[in-house]
């Protein structure tokens, strides 16, 4: 998954969090939020990256949210780009 798909998903966990770690999106939710519909053909959703890097995780209902390094992560990259 690209960057930028990356950053899309990490933006829809904030939006839908207000920005809070641990507050859950479900996946189908996710790819209609990064304008990614039902009967989109393109590969799902790969999320493991956003785990691996510490960015995201899986929750046990099956969402998936943005950790407390996901956030921090977000806002730096916010501060850069207003540069």
């Amino acid at each position: 998954m690209s960057r930028r798909d990356l950053v899309h998903i990490l933006d829809a966990l904030w939006t839908a969090s207000g920005g809070r770690p641990n507050v859950g999106m479900s996946v189908s939710d996710l790819d209609i939020a990064i304008g990614r519909g039902r009967r989109d053909m393109r590969t799902p959703l790969n999320l493991q990256s956003l785990n691996e890097d510490g960015r995201a995780a899986p929750l046990p209902d099956g969402t998936w949210a943005l950790t407390p390094a996901g956030i921090d992560w977000l806002k730096q990259d916010r501060e850069l780009s207003d540069r």
